[in-house]
């Protein structure tokens, strides 16, 4: 009984300290001791209670564990050896180090450290995990592993929520999946949706395209993405630019909202206007709203204007542009407009549609179909169909006019050379007198099948009529209406675009 009677006595300090320590109600932390298999007080290491073996703390819904740990007088502790924090059903928090402190409530967690939360490891060095927000901070690099669809994301800073599951990443982020890299500036990331927000710099490449925007979402599962604060996307051969845009990677179809340009890299043109999609499955794309097309030459360009513009394969899988509706072009050698155009790229070939009407030079030139074939920036052939009209002033008030079924006009470094009219060929000539103002004296009206017409500058030099030609001179006093206008004569000057911006004109006149 003595003997008992003193192991009582010897152990009896030590039990009462760890019951102290363990349900001692002045403690200054709402933070819950569950377990410890020891506890001393340390006064010359740490002036602190020692919990050893297996301690398990509590604060609320968050367990965590520890081999050993501090508790100070101040009520934060110091935990020490395979620290692991439980909060909820998934979030489990692994490190080697724990300093809790009780003012904030904030586990500082250092080295090899590791959170899980459902299919979702981040791990870091650095480690601060707010107890009361489940918000957990690195810092100095971090790497986020989705196990489900194997995202790889790394940056040197980064906030994770645990409530919402949303990551916040700042500087060098860069996040890696099996069919794209991101690399941002700042990007948030949802758990829930695997959805990456860029709020700076981004570029998003893939074997398929690169994408550059500086403010947008992009759902890594579906591919879909939207940016706004201008954005880029380079697809295969296809630049695509706009201040907004909506893009699926899956079918490759792209909308682009303001300031809208889409451009064939392969080619010397590109397509600009305020809306525009473009569809890489078929290769096409349309464009509206201040609709622009810049062909590019070695000297030169050829800048179009439509209500619409579509551009897609023809049937050889050359790129086809067609625009509809208000077309107007301007070259510096070349104006036009028309109800619709198509250009071919395959042999650069210029059809106008619906009421066409060419400038070149002094030469105005109509009828129901034309074909402009381009060469190197050069005009090579015009080609008429049908009530083809060609009129230049050669005096105030007097015009010269070639009229026939067709008309086939061949250029010379771009400047009309020669004219031949096939079929009801009608011609009106006015001889001018030289001064200081050209003055005409006298009209020339000729009918003939066929008609060749010699062009040298501005001026007609000569004139041949082929097969049966009939016609007379006349004064120009005692000339009549019929003797010096074709049937269908029209003069058109308010409509021909004298500058790139004029091509836009059009509507500004008909919304008068």
């Amino acid at each position: 009984m003595n003997r008992l009677l003193l192991l009582f006595l010897v152990l009896a300090p030590l039990w009462g300290t760890a019951q102290s320590v363990l349900k001692n109600k002045n403690d200054k932390t709402p933070i819950e001791i569950l377990n410890s298999d020891r506890v001393l007080y340390d006064e010359e290491i740490a002036k602190a209670d020692r919990l050893i073996g297996n301690v398990r703390l509590k604060y609320k819904e968050a367990i965590m564990k520890c081999d050993s740990a501090y508790r100070y007088p101040n009520g934060d502790f110091e935990a020490f050896s395979t620290v692991r924090i439980n909060q909820g059903d998934s979030l489990r928090l692994n490190g080697d180090r724990l300093y809790i402190t009780n003012e904030d409530k904030q586990a500082k967690l250092r080295d090899r450290i590791s959170l899980r939360d459902k299919d979702l490891t981040l791990t870091t060095e650095i480690l601060d995990y707010d107890l009361e927000t489940g918000v957990a901070s690195y810092f100095g690099g971090g790497r986020i592993v989705s196990s489900e669809n194997q995202n790889v994301l790394t940056s040197e800073q980064g906030f994770y929520d645990s409530e919402s599951e949303f990551f916040h990443f700042r500087d060098s982020v860069v996040l890696k999946n099996r069919e794209y890299t991101v690399l941002s500036d700042t990007l948030r990331y949802s758990g829930q949706t695997e959805t990456a927000f860029f709020f700076g710099p981004t570029e998003i490449k893939s074997d398929n395209n690169t994408i550059y925007c500086s403010r947008g979402w992009y759902n890594t599962v579906s591919g879909v993405c939207q940016f706004t604060n201008r954005a880029e996307i380079w697809s295969k051969n296809t630049y695509l630019a706009g201040d907004s845009v909506y893009y699926e990677a899956e079918r490759g179809f792209g909308e682009v909202f303001g300031g809208v340009v889409i451009q064939d890299t392969t080619s010397n043109y590109l397509i600009q206007g305020e809306y525009g999609w473009h569809n890489e499955e078929n290769d096409r794309s349309l464009v509206t709203d201040r609709a622009q097309m810049i062909q590019f030459f070695d000297t030169d360009s050829l800048f179009l204007h439509a209500d619409t513009l579509r551009a897609e394969p023809d049937s050889l899988g050359e790129r086809l542009i067609t625009a509809y509706e208000h077309v107007k072009f301007f070259k510096s050698d070349l104006q036009g407009k028309a109800d619709s155009l198509t250009y071919a790229e395959e042999d650069s070939l210029l059809t106008l549609l619906g009421s066409p009407v060419l400038w070149s030079d002094a030469n105005q030139i109509s009828g129901e179909l034309i074909d402009i074939k381009i060469f190197s920036g050069k005009i090579q052939q015009m080609d008429i169909y049908d009530a083809a009209l060609i009129i230049s002033e050669a005096a105030p008030e007097s015009f010269n006019q070639i009229k026939g079924r067709n008309l086939t006009g061949y250029f010379k470094d771009n400047q009309l050379s020669q004219i031949h009219v096939k079929g009801n060929g009608q011609t009106i000539y006015f001889p001018v007198e030289e001064g200081e103002e050209k003055k005409a004296v006298g009209v020339n009206k000729a009918e003939c099948s066929d008609v060749i017409i010699y062009v040298e500058g501005t001026e007609i030099q000569r004139i041949a009529l082929i097969k049966k030609p009939s016609g007379a001179m006349h004064p120009l006093s005692k000339a009549a209406d019929a003797d010096r206008f074709l049937e269908g004569f029209f003069w058109d000057t308010m409509n021909r675009p004298l500058t790139r911006e004029e091509i836009f004109s059009w509507i500004e006149e008909e919304s008068e």
